[in-house]
């Protein structure tokens, strides 16, 4: 007699971009299929992921919008699509992706069901929201009746530790790769010339332009980096609110002609960028006032995974995802001497630079890989 499937609900899911949609399909997609039914937003572009699955995805129309109402619509209708799923197939775990909108159609099932969920942590949800009067006690009763809580980083763990979650009912289990979307054969020299970068030096940001993620940092230091680096260049990959102020910014520092704002970068380019580039940068600092943080930062390891070295915040999640002096630098993101410093020595020094990729590539392939990650999760929950 089948034991039923454990059901996965996340409203961030491919082909909605971002690090928790990435996480959450890297390791799901490595679930045993025929187990395992995956529910997410009805979105454009989404026949495409799901034929690429081998397990069975159940897609459901939500708003994707921002704002205070949009999470509420969200959490109504997981809530109905999950409670819909349950009552008509046998469940026997579900697996929330979020905290509030899943987490809160999860402990619903429980409670009216009896189906037992396990919650996952990144970080910003934690500090967001803990605080907050009535959001906190919804957060505290939803994490109180989880089977389990997944943290993606020990900054995670000890955030769900400080928020009362007993150790033994958290499981670390850290962001992952697909290995196979970042080719080793990738002809760099090609590569710089077909983005116009041949003759640079170029420093790369790929993240969702916040002020959290420090790009505003970045601009800060070129015109004094370019005193010692004349022919350093800044390209910031993706899109988001922060990218008119950051446009503004170049301009009033005087570094407008080293800034590129390159958009969206598509899967086919990704790994391309990351190679052509000399050094990766993304100083993420903290955000108390408004529970801003990095949970761990995927990028890092995409950057590792084709050898290119990386420069980093020392914040959050962050030091999970970078080795300081191994795969790459690690700097305080408040100190912007100090971030000028690690930039002008890692393109100087061709040596520790080249060092830092290799042994960056070595680590995320020995550590990094989604089938290990995967099998930690499913052992972690089963």
């Amino acid at each position: 007699m089948s034991k039923g499937v454990v059901l996965m609900i996340s409203n961030d899911f491919p082909p909605v971009s971002g690090g928790q949609s990435r996480y959450l399909y890297d390791l799901w997609s490595c679930l045993p299929a025929e187990e395992v039914v995956i529910m997410a937003p009805e979105i454009d572009g989404a026949e495409e992921v799901d034929a690429a699955l081998r397990c069975r995805v159940v897609r459901v129309p939500l708003r994707l919008q921002e704002g205070r109402f949009s999470k509420l619509y969200k959490t109504k209708q997981l809530l109905v699509a999950a409670w819909e799923f349950c009552r008509k197939n046998k469940v026997r775990q579900i697996h929330c992706g979020q905290m509030f909108s899943t987490g809160f159609a999860g402990y619903w099932c429980w409670l009216l069901l009896g189906i037992p969920y396990c919650v996952y942590a990144y970080g910003a949800d934690l500090l967001e929201f803990d605080g907050r009067l009535g959001w906190g006690q919804v957060l505290r009763r939803i994490l109180r009746r989880a089977d389990k809580i997944i943290a993606i980083s020990k900054f995670t763990r000890e955030c769900l530790l400080a928020s009362g979650v007993a150790a033994e009912r958290i499981d670390l289990v850290y962001p992952s790769l697909d290995l196979g979307r970042f080719a080793d054969s990738i002809d760099r020299d090609a590569t710089r010339d077909d983005f116009g970068w041949d003759g640079k030096q170029v420093v790369l940001s790929i993240g969702r332009l916040v002020e959290r993620k420090g790009q505003d940092t970045v601009i800060r230091a070129l015109r004094t980096v370019a005193e010692t680096i004349p022919t350093v260049h800044y390209a910031i990959g993706s899109s988001g609110p922060y990218r008119q102020a950051l446009e503004q910014l170049a301009v009033d520092e005087g570094v407008a002609e080293r800034v590129e704002f390159i958009g969206f970068v598509d899967e086919a380019d990704l790994g391309r960028r990351y190679a052509a580039a000399d050094l990766f940068s993304m100083v993420s600092r903290e955000i108390d006032e408004v529970g801003e943080v990095e949970g761990f930062g995927i990028v890092y390891l995409e950057a590792n995974a084709v050898g290119t070295a990386v420069l980093a915040g020392r914040s959050g999640g962050v030091e999970d995802a970078v080795a300081d002096g191994q795969s790459g630098l690690l700097v305080d993101p408040e100190d912007l001497d100090a971030v000028v410093a690690a930039i002008v020595r890692l393109l100087q020094d061709d040596d520790l630079r080249h060092r830092l990729g290799a042994e960056g590539q070595q680590r995320v392939r020995a550590e990094f890989d989604r089938e290990v990650q995967a099998e930690r999760l499913w052992e972690a929950c089963r």
